[in-house]
């Protein structure tokens, strides 16, 4: 499927932010090896390298789904596809940190860190002003003008032209 232009520039941050993330991780892992706190081997950068695909597969597969769903007429099936994506990106997800954590050839904490990492990039680009989230379309509500109100029971209706009587406006200060 092809992705809209805007998806890609979206899912290209995401991956560009999640790269930067993975190496400042090993950039860590590094420092720590040479204080002796943590070990800095290929299980480290293999961990990191899957980890990272993993969460740049997820942003992808999000990025797909939406597209897809905004093409279906029916509101039922929208949201059984959307529901059926995301329990399937988690199901990938989990599945993923089960592995890192079992397989001896990859760093737990360097596979699981990495499905942090898009989130961590949003919440940069959103303080640099960089991406703005969509804002929910609000219906502008005026408190200025109120539709007349009808007349109540055993009150007269108020001629066009008479001024409103609108609760103690013309009552003088004591």
């Amino acid at each position: 499927m092809n992705l809209q232009p805007e998806a890609k520039k979206e899912l290209l941050r995401i991956a560009g932010g999640t790269a930067i993330c993975t190496a400042a991780m090993w950039v860590l892992f590094a420092a720590l090896h040479v204080a002796g706190l943590a070990p800095f081997d290929y299980t480290v950068i293999l961990g990191g390298i899957v980890g990272s695909a993993v969460a740049v597969g997820n942003f992808y597969g999000i990025c797909v789904m939406v597209q897809k769903v905004l093409d279906e007429p029916d509101e039922g099936r929208r949201k059984v596809q959307l529901k059926l994506s995301y329990n399937v990106r988690m199901l990938v997800q989990g599945l993923w940190v089960v592995i890192a954590i079992a397989a001896p050839c990859f760093q737990a904490l360097a596979g699981a860190a990495p499905l942090l990492f898009p989130r961590v990039t949003i919440y940069y680009l959103q303080i640099t002003g960089k991406y703005k989230p969509a804002t929910p379309h609000t219906e502008e509500v005026s408190v200025e003008e109120e539709p007349p109100a009808a007349a109540g029971a055993g009150e007269p209706a108020a001629p066009a032209g008479a001024p409103r009587d609108e609760g103690g406006e013309n009552e003088a200060w004591n």
